[in-house]
């Protein structure tokens, strides 16, 4: 008799929200290493899909939303965010315009999800000579609005793209096993502040 090798399978839905071209699926296909199914031009979803195995006998299985900003989507996003675990909402460094979009995502998801952990993602940090929103005011805004963390970051070099799964991964299993109904900042286990930290550390 065949016995799997992978003894349990949790599946976690992450959603990844924010601005036209703030890099959103670019930050997914790096993550996944391209595979998607995609429903854009009906639905306005993409979905990227990666399993890491475990030696202990698990599979978890990431499902990655992104979804598409435009309104003319907004009757479907219910059931895309129905059953997510973790949010990104990401915006562009070097336009004002994309962080200004920050607020409504906030409460979009807010208002379907509650209270869940959320990261607030700044690409295109490589762009220096360009950046408009600082790494002060996007933390001060992360920290107003009680997002578990901001990150800057750059899909284009790699800098802090699978660091930022690998972070929401291990604030939602944290989350998870707390047994709270409700995400706050402040319950964030030291050893994952400490890892904000680090990560936040400037290159």
């Amino acid at each position: 008799m065949y016995i799997s090798q992978h003894l349990t399978t949790y599946k976690v839905k992450i959603l990844i929200l924010g601005a036209s071209n703030s890099g959103k699926i670019s930050f997914c296909s790096k993550y996944t290493s391209g595979f998607s199914k995609s429903f854009e031009e009906s639905l306005g979803v993409d979905i990227f899909v990666r399993e890491e195995p475990y030696p202990d006998g698990e599979d978890i299985t990431y499902s990655c939303w992104v979804c598409a900003p435009e309104r003319r989507f907004k009757y479907y996003w219910p059931k895309f965010f129905r059953g997510a675990s973790g949010v990104f909402i990401m915006f562009d460094v070097t336009s004002r315009e994309s962080f200004n979009e920050v607020l409504f995502w906030y409460k979009t998801v807010r208002k379907n999800l509650g209270l869940i952990p959320m990261i607030l993602l700044g690409n295109k940090v490589d762009r220096k000579d360009e950046r408009i929103v600082t790494f002060e005011e996007a933390s001060r805004v992360a920290r107003r609005l009680e997002f578990a963390a901001y990150l800057d970051i750059s899909v284009k070099k790699d800098i802090n793209v699978s660091e930022s799964f690998e972070l929401l991964n291990g604030i939602i299993y944290s989350f998870i096993n707390s047994e709270k109904n409700e995400f706050h900042p402040n319950d964030l286990d030291p050893n994952i502040k400490e890892r904000i930290e680090q990560l936040n550390f400037h290159f």
